[in-house]
């Protein structure tokens, strides 16, 4: 089975194909394919899941300086699972609702800018801006860390991701 992770600006594509760069892939919204038992991408979103109770108090309250809450959802598609950013996002109930910040690749009825319900069980990893640095994101992190060395930093510097706080 595979997971696939769609990302937008708020993160990035590895994907093994030609000499394109990781700020490319991610301009063009691209996708990642990970194997559902990628024990990296598990990791990060149990870490996401463990942080995500001060994220969204955050989220609720942002300071000043801080931007562009945004969470990554798992929609199920059979057998897969597709990844896709929501932002903003509100409270609705119990459960949320929010705007889709990338093309959904597989989900027909659904595209970019469409509102999109969802529960807390959803979340798979969350990200905000403050100070002009990416906050979260942790999936975008394992991906980046497939990168080659050059790539990494060009991404890191563009983006303002820091994967080793």
């Amino acid at each position: 089975m595979l997971l696939v992770f769609l990302m937008s600006l708020v993160a990035l594509i590895v994907t093994p194909s030609g000499a394109q760069s990781l700020i490319d892939k991610a301009a063009r919204d691209e996708t990642a394919r990970v194997r559902t038992d990628d024990a990296d991408m598990t990791a990060a979103i149990a870490k996401a899941r463990a942080a995500l109770d001060g994220f969204l108090a955050r989220a609720d309250h942002p300071a000043d300086n801080q931007r562009d809450f945004s969470v990554k959802v798992k929609v199920p598609l059979g057998a897969n699972s597709e990844f896709l950013w929501l932002r903003p996002f509100v409270r609705d109930g119990d459960g949320f609702v929010g705007r889709v910040v990338n093309t959904p690749r597989y989900i027909s009825n659904l595209k970019y800018g469409d509102r999109l319900s969802f529960e807390r069980k959803d979340i798979a990893d969350w990200s905000y801006k403050q100070d002009g640095r990416m906050i979260g994101n942790f999936t975008a992190c394992v991906l980046i860390a497939r990168a080659p060395p050059d790539q990494r930093v060009a991404f890191r510097e563009t983006y303002g991701i820091d994967c080793d706080p």
